[in-house]
Parts: C-alpha cells; sequence; structure tokens
C-alpha cells in the first residue's frame, strides 16, 4: 500500500520506481512508527552510481516528513578521527524523528564502523532516528555495513516511465517532456535534468546522447565493410526493425563476437553499432567483474544485467577469453562467472556484443547457438582498407602532399591512427599546422621504435 504524497513529491518518487517507494517505507515506518515495531527498519543502505539521484531523493524525503537531517560525510569524518563521529552520533536525540546520512558509507571500516554499529544497537524500540548509508560503490561495501543494513535500496537507470516523471518534476509544467524523455534513454537522473534544460534554454534543438550513447558512426570507420555489414544485420537490424524479426518470426541473435588481432577496431565496431542501433551501450571492464569476496563476480554481472534490461542495450565484453576462456583452464571465479553469463543470456531482453583477440581462446559452451553463436571477423586491413583508413583518420587535417604511400606498409588501424597522431606533434614542434612528409616519416620511425 502506498501512502499520501503531495502531487510533486509523488512525481519524484515515481521517478524512482518501486525503490523510491521502497524507501518511502521505510522512512515512514520508522519516523511515523507507520508500522509495528518489529517491521521497522533502523537502518537502510541506498546505493546507485554518480548521478542516479541518491542524494536527492533522501533530502526531498526528509523535506517531505519534516524531518531533521544530519549528513555525515564519510571522507571528512575519517580525518577528524572516530571520537568526533561517537560525539556526532550522542548529540541526536531517539525519541523525535531524525534521519542520519552517512554517505560514501564505503569509505568506512574498522573502528568508523563500529561506531556506527554501536549507535544502532543502543536505540531503543521506540526509537524514530532511521540512518540511511548511500553508497556509489555498492562492491566496494563491506560485509559488515551489509550485515547491519535492515535493507537495500538500489538506484538503477530510469525506466521509460520513470524518465518521464522526472522530467516532469524536474519542469514543473514548463515544456511537453515525452519527446525529452525517449531522447533520455539510458540517462541516470542528473544526466536527464542537464538534457532537459538544455532544452529549456537553447531555441535550436540539437540532438543529445547519453554519455553511454558513444557518438561513433559507421561513416568514422575505414577497411571494415565486410564487418560493418554482418553487424549491422545481425545486431542492428533486430533493433531497427524488430516488429518485421516478429511477423517473420526471425529469432535474433543474443550474442556476438568480434575476434581478430589486436588494434584492428573491435572496441570501435561496438561503438558505433551502439549509436547507429540508438540503444544504451554498457561497456564491461573485465578486471572490474573480480571481485575478492566469494559470489560478489556473479552479483557484480548480475547486477550488470539488471540494469541493461531496464532500457534497450547492448553489453559490451571486451578482452572476453580474461574471464570466460576455455573453462578447463578458468579458476573457480571464472567457472562461475562462465555460468552466471549464461544464466543472463538464458534469460534474454539483452543482446551482448563481445571482443577476444584470438576466438580459439573461447569456451566452446560460450559458442553455442542462443550465446555467442554468430562471429564476426575482424580482421587486419589490406591496402585498399588502408587507403580508407588514412582518408577519415586526415579528414581535416592540412597535409602538403597525398600520404597514399604510407597504405604500402603492413599497419593496423589503431597503429595508422598512432602515425597521424605523432605526425601531429611534430608539426606542432614545428610551429604549424600544416603536415609534410617528414612529419609521417618521423611518426613511423616513433611507433616502430616504441
Amino acid at each position: 500500500m502506498r501512502m499520501e504524497l503531495d502531487e510533486r513529491t509523488r512525481l519524484l518518487v515515481d521517478g524512482f520506481g518501486d525503490e523510491g517507494w521502497r524507501l518511502v517505507q521505510t522512512m515512514s515506518g520508522r519516523l511515523n512508527h507507520a508500522v509495528p515495531a518489529a517491521l521497522r527498519i533502523h537502518s537502510t543502505l541506498v546505493s546507485g552510481r554518480s548521478g542516479t539521484g541518491k542524494s536527492l531523493l533522501v533530502s526531498t524525503l526528509s523535506k517531505h516528513f519534516s524531518c531533521p537531517l544530519t549528513r555525515i560525510h564519510s571522507a571528512r569524518v575519517t580525518t577528524h578521527g572516530h571520537t568526533a563521529l561517537r560525539q556526532q552520533l550522542a548529540r541526536i536525540k531517539h525519541n523525535t524523528p531524525h534521519i542520519v546520512w552517512i554517505a560514501d558509507v564505503e569509505l568506512l571500516c574498522g573502528l568508523y564502523m563500529a561506531v556506527v554499529t554501536d549507535f544502532l544497537r543502543t536505540q531503543k524500540s521506540g526509537s524514530r532516528v532511521l540512518v540511511v548509508m548511500t553508497s556509489r560503490h555498492v562492491d566496494c561495501v563491506g560485509a559488515r555495513v551489509r550485515h547491519v543494513c535492515g535493507d537495500h535500496v538500489r538506484i538503477l537507470a530510469p525506466t521509460a516511465n520513470e524518465r518521464t516523471c522526472l522530467a516532469k518534476w524536474f519542469v514543473r509544467g514548463a515544456m511537453d517532456v515525452d519527446k525529452v524523455a525517449i531522447e533520455a534513454r539510458g540517462l541516470v537522473a542528473a544526466e536527464l535534468f542537464a538534457l532537459v534544460s538544455s532544452h529549456i534554454h537553447t531555441t535550436t534543438e540539437s540532438k543529445t546522447t547519453a554519455q553511454s550513447e558513444p557518438d561513433v558512426k559507421w561513416s568514422d570507420i575505414g577497411g571494415l565493410d565486410t564487418a560493418i555489414t554482418q553487424l549491422k544485420e545481425s545486431l542492428i537490424w533486430p533493433f531497427l526493425y524488430s516488429s518485421s524479426f516478429r511477423r517473420l518470426n526471425i529469432q535474433a541473435s543474443r550474442g556476438i563476437l568480434l575476434h581478430g588481432p589486436p588494434g584492428t577496431g573491435k572496441t570501435m565496431l561496438a561503438r558505433a553499432a551502439a549509436h547507429e542501433a540508438r540503444v544504451q551501450f554498457i561497456s564491461v571492464s573485465i578486471p572490474d567483474l573480480i571481485r575478492g569476496e566469494i559470489g560478489e563476480s556473479e552479483k557484480s554481472l548480475a547486477r550488470i544485467f539488471a540494469t541493461a534490461r531496464r532500457s534497450p542495450s547492448i553489453v559490451f565484453l571486451d578482452e572476453i577469453d580474461a574471464v570466460f576462456g576455455v573453462r578447463e583452464d578458468a579458476g573457480e571465479v571464472g567457472k562461475k562467472l562462465i555460468t552466471q553469463l549464461f544464466l543472463e543470456m538464458d534469460l534474454g531482453g539483452v543482446v551482448v556484443l563481445a571482443a577476444t583477440n584470438d576466438a580459439s581462446r573461447i569456451d566452446e559452451a560460450v559458442l553455442r547457438p542462443g550465446r555467442l553463436d554468430r562471429l564476426v571477423l575482424v580482421p587486419r586491413p589490406n591496402k585498399s582498407g588502408r587507403l580508407d583508413i588514412l582518408q577519415k583518420v586526415t579528414r581535416g587535417l592540412k597535409i602538403e602532399e597525398s600520404v597514399e604511400w604510407l597504405a604500402e606498409h603492413e599497419l593496423s588501424g589503431a597503429e595508422i591512427k598512432s602515425v597521424v597522431r605523432f605526425a601531429c606533434y611534430s608539426a606542432i614542434r614545428r610551429s604549424t599546422t600544416i603536415l609534410n612528409r617528414s612529419d609521417f616519416e618521423h611518426a613511423m620511425h616513433s611507433i616502430t621504435t616504441v
């Protein structure tokens, strides 16, 4: 049962979905004793990456409940010592509604967390104090904090309906927000508000994309026409022509593997594909998946997919063989992550795009139908491909003479970009913006001696 809120506060809470209402109910139960004593929660963890709206939600609800708010900055606390923290908490009265907000709780450990734990233990059954702990990096929150907290509110990127509610709350009826909400796909609260502001304060409409939708186009990529065509058919068409796929009963690929030598443009292809499909692009750093605590690596992967399912998304796993290689060669964490990946892909709702320098190192089970079942080769460019890359990379530069001679060298796309970059450095050293052959020759020497 959802409690009564004023219209504006309700809009904001609706913008955070069920998790927003979960925090409302926790606050109401503790501050107003709206539920029996046995059901009241004395502390809750609110997690979400920067900009998701944790601070906005906590501060707005404290005003709604007309409740004093004591904010404790964990970074500052650790510089003043745990005694100062104990004294600050001791001044709070338990018999009146009060919110103690501990920001960046992942920074607290040892004696500091012991002080907070003692504070919670000293509260009596009639206490009206609620401790709210917020974290931008929930994977870094220690087990002690998780054990102390009676609940965990997870703030994720908003769904389409939630974006509309947040936009309406922000503009107070100053504009039609439906179009902006669609354009803001993949944005978190802070990014959404920035986008809305740009629409309010500009007279010409400009296209804005989410930070997670990298602005790389097919036209920016040279020498990979075959790979681009294959990606369009297997990755872009299911998004753009979803109704046709349904009518023809075509089962789109759930996973695609880009494979080829280093520096050939696999990551750039992935970013361009997400841009062309107009969907959220979630790039996963494989080393970041590895967690010290048992089970945390699988939970981290599950949270990534949970975020991706909230709006059309491509999850990009770069250097996938680092964890999802041949199972016999993987450690315990690797084997568990492979199992978790299978589970997430079997649930559907998300397209996985992965990249590796060597497809033979990938576990065969990962490449079965329904998983990474479409392989796209991203080879080193041939001469015509190198010319195409050169043309695109040097577009807009002033060059005294043709640089087509560079295409005779068997360079990868990344190496060609490095040559052009070093050539620009050489021109800058000559106090000019016009490049000549000697600049490129010096650049070739630089990359071959690195």
